[in-house]
């Protein structure tokens, strides 16, 4: 009993001993603070510069924001906060028209924008086959690329009525233009030797055009198609402005002609965050296949 009591004796003394070495639980707390620090620092040296420097500038936008709104009325100009509020009005709206502008608008887009993509490829793969073909295409693109697509309206508005067939046609050419030159302009790019090189080793034309030049001219589509989809959204909402006023384009226009302008921004806001996101994942798109 008593060697057991002495055993006892002697490894508290031990845990004491290594609690005093330690520092005891608030040794254990500062290196667990030490080591958090440690990898946050780890973790923010990891982040690129062009990270900081867009952070910055988005710090930067909204310090000026409210500078400016400071010297203009909420009519004029709304602050951070009154915008906020704004858009959380906006969401609380039992009437949804925020919701349904979103949702006519983003049909609309992606409906145009995906066509121009089908048929914009397909012409410019064609075009890369045949050479007369795309010489003569490339005038006729060049001679539509200056002229204003919403010169157009009217006629798609006889011919198509006020509903969302008009819109997606006008946001359909506003893409299509560039998709297309863009696509051209690829397959111009890869010689034929590649492919020839890839059939003289067996392949065949198709297995060709599939493992050699698409991923050759994959990545500088993806671009085009992001400089596209900026011009589809951008005719997008002047396509809604100029029809039957729908989508965030309608918005757009009852919110500026009343001055409301906090809605007003929440509605630019947004049509910029819907661009922003297409031209995110197309980029990373972009990334995901391009040649190393």
């Amino acid at each position: 009993m008593a060697n057991e009591e002495t055993r006892s004796q002697t490894d508290q003394n031990n845990v004491r001993e290594g609690e005093a070495r330690s520092g005891g639980p608030l040794g254990d707390s500062m290196r667990e603070l030490v080591e958090a620090w440690q990898e946050s620092g780890a973790w923010l040296r990891g982040v690129r510069a062009e990270n900081w420097i867009i952070l910055g500038l988005i710090v930067t936008l909204l310090a000026l924001w409210e500078w400016v709104a400071g010297q203009h009325p909420e009519a004029i100009f709304p602050s951070l906060g009154e915008t906020l509020n704004a858009f959380f009005k906006m969401l609380q709206d039992p009437r949804r028209d925020y919701f349904n502008a979103i949702g006519g608008t983003m049909q609309v887009y992606f409906s145009g924008l995906g066509l121009a993509v089908v048929l914009g490829w397909s012409a410019a793969a064609l075009m890369g086959r045949l050479p007369l073909l795309g010489r003569v295409m490339k005038v006729i693109l060049d001679f539509f690329a200056n002229i204003p697509i919403i010169a157009f309206m009217p006629l798609f508005v006889a011919m198509l009525g006020l509903g969302p067939q008009a819109k997606i046609v006008v946001v359909l050419l506003a893409a299509f233009i560039v998709v297309t030159t863009s696509a051209q302009a690829a397959f111009e790019g890869v010689g034929r030797a590649d492919e020839e090189a890839a059939m003289g080793l067996g392949a065949s034309k198709l297995q060709a055009q599939l493992r050699v030049v698409w991923p050759q001219v994959l990545p500088q589509m993806l671009a085009g198609l992001r400089l596209g989809a900026a011009q589809a959204l951008t005719a997008c909402i002047i396509a809604e402005i100029y029809t039957a006023m729908t989508g965030l384009g309608g918005l757009l226009a009852g919110y500026g002609a009343s001055f409301n302008m906090p809605r007003y921004f929440v509605t630019v806001l947004t049509a910029l965050a819907i661009g922003s996101a297409t031209a995110a994942v197309l980029r990373r798109l972009e990334r995901r296949f391009a040649i190393p």
